[in-house]
């Protein structure tokens, strides 16, 4: 090819690129007018085969696509014409496709592309739950984000809807909005139609059937529980409404994880049979467990450690082949700290002063405040400021948010599904963001409307419910997003609320929770106004005072 040609042909492919978003059909004109003057090219015919499929052209783009398929000798391609065929009325040709030999061989990326194309066939085909199964073993960890992920979470989503389980498909639409940080999807308006609407119900048939999606609890569209203790299912020596029989209905595999590290595993389970849960040693999983494990990472087998906390946590640092010691004077090689109501100056000045002369400093958990029967008590974390106070130091924290008790749990279990229910937004739900799960919070003492309002992306929660009741009812009722009960507007710092019907406070709290975090006002001196007495009254429960 000449010089001229070959300046030509390239600034067409130019164009095509560029236009090939905003006026496909232009981008088209360029492309085929490269293909003109370079047919035997085959980056010039792949780029005329992607820019005919993306401007519907679809007989044309599988002309072009296979070409450079021949020329090129990769099989990468083989997505877009499965979706070409698709484009053109034959999914079961596409699934052909799919199902070859040479698409056994793609890359990662392009087998992704592969399985989305396939799903999308078996939709057409009036076979979505062999859909969801071609979407079911690709990365479907929630908290993931990108174009990537956001494309796949929302052709899984789809399938799930497709496949009449709609529960599901609200929390995968969910994730797939989360995970669209590029806007390339209309996740969120899939979203809101799905939550706006009302399931048809078919009344024609007798005789059993299966529940539709829309009566999934929202225990059963997870196969793994991982439940915080104090405050969410017991306060003291109480266990909360709902929680022992909500537990109990669950089917899929319950783990307790607490960020009290004062009691062993056992204890924790004595305790809990002792208020009427089922629960087993090896269901527990405490920060002083992963606050031991983080100690023995990082130092040498056989180590002095000083424990600052219980003896729980002193019997988990020896578990691990390590030496306890009390004095700074003994030359530790980390400090572990724990709740104990033994805590006192002294001990805390041990561990301070081990901290200034060079010891690893690892905290159990630092929630500030512990939940009980006669209110908030002084936590953890209150005790590690002292220490982060008197050294200037700050530790490497074992317990929920942090990662490493998270994954600990997760690692007890194959589930692909897990849920982390909590009362604690900057424990409970921001350790649910770490790892990338859903999580389900628990309204009471602890989170106030005020502080779920004002929530950064990373302590927000999938599900907002007033008790463990809610595992027992339709996931989409706690689902964070609009209720028609309610009807809310926002202008600027101004909140408007009223009721369209009696709703409860946790459905307020979903509506107003999504109606604020879209908005992006959560940051701002809202001023909210309840257009009525039941808003008012509402809005009061959550602690949130309202104008009239």
């Amino acid at each position: 090819m000449d010089k001229p040609t070959a300046d030509r042909v390239a600034r067409h492919l130019v164009m095509a690129s560029s236009l090939l978003e905003d006026d496909p059909q232009e981008a088209l004109a360029h492309a085929r007018a490269a293909r003109a003057r370079a047919a035997r090219i085959a980056v010039v015919r792949e780029t005329a085969g992607i820019v005919a499929y993306s401007a519907g052209e679809w007989q044309e783009a599988i002309s072009e696509l296979r070409a450079a398929r021949r020329m090129s000798g990769s099989d990468a391609l083989l997505p877009l014409i499965a979706d070409s065929e698709r484009g053109l009325g034959q999914p079961r040709r596409a699934v052909e496709i799919a199902d070859s030999d040479e698409a056994r061989d793609l890359s990662a990326e392009a087998a992704l592309e592969m399985a989305m194309v396939k799903a999308g066939a078996l939709i057409d085909l009036k076979d979505p739950e062999s859909a969801v199964r071609a979407l079911s073993d690709q990365d479907l960890r929630p908290g993931r984000t990108g174009t990537q992920a956001a494309r796949l979470f929302f052709a899984y989503a789809s399938a799930l809807e497709a496949a009449g389980r709609r529960a599901d498909a609200v929390t995968w639409f969910q994730n797939a909005a989360a995970a669209d940080i590029d806007d390339q999807t209309d996740a969120e308006f899939r979203l809101m139609d799905l939550l706006e609407s009302t399931p048809s119900v078919d009344t024609s048939t007798s005789g059993h059937s299966e529940p539709s999606s829309a009566s999934v609890a929202l225990g059963d569209a997870y196969d793994v529980l991982l439940l915080d203790l104090d405050g969410t299912l017991y306060t003291g020596s109480t266990a909360l409404p709902g929680a022992i029989e909500a537990v109990a209905q669950t089917h899929g595999t319950a783990l307790f994880v607490t960020n009290n590290a004062s009691r062993s595993p056992e204890q924790v389970r004595d305790h809990l049979l002792s208020l009427g849960f089922d629960a087993k040693s090896e269901q527990v999983v405490t920060s002083a467990q992963a606050g031991a494990d983080l100690v023995a990472e990082t130092v040498e087998t056989g180590s002095k450690v000083l424990v600052v906390g219980a003896d729980a946590l002193r019997d988990e640092i020896r578990a691990r082949g390590l030496t306890v010691v009390d004095s700074a004077d003994d030359e530790p090689a980390a400090v572990v700290q724990g709740h104990s109501p033994e805590t006192g100056w002294a001990q805390l000045s041990e561990g301070a002063l081990a901290v200034r002369r060079g010891a690893a400093w690892v905290a159990t958990n630092v929630d500030s405040t512990l939940p009980t029967e006669r209110g908030l008590m002084v936590g953890n974390g209150s005790m590690v400021a002292a220490i982060a106070s008197a050294t200037g130091q700050e530790p490497t924290v074992a317990g929920k948010p942090a990662a490493p008790i998270m994954r600990g749990a997760l690692s007890r279990t194959d589930g692909k599904r897990p849920l982390m229910v909590g009362d604690r937004l900057d424990t409970d739900i921001e350790g649910a963001h770490t790892v990338g799960i859903d999580s389900l919070l628990v309204l009471g003492g602890v989170t106030s409307g005020p502080e779920l309002l004002a929530a950064e992306p990373r302590q927000r929660p999938t599900y907002i419910a007033s008790g463990l009741d809610a595992l027992k009812e339709p996931a989409a009722e706690s689902a964070i997003g609009p209720r028609p009960e309610w009807s809310i507007e926002i202008n600027g710092q101004h909140v408007a609320v009223a009721a369209r019907s009696t709703g409860t406070e946790a459905s307020l709290a979903a509506a107003l929770a999504h109606a604020v975090w879209t908005a992006d006002v959560g940051s701002f001196d809202l001023r909210i106004a309840a257009q009525d007495d039941v808003a008012a009254e509402t809005l009061t429960a959550l602690g949130l005072t309202p104008l009239r």
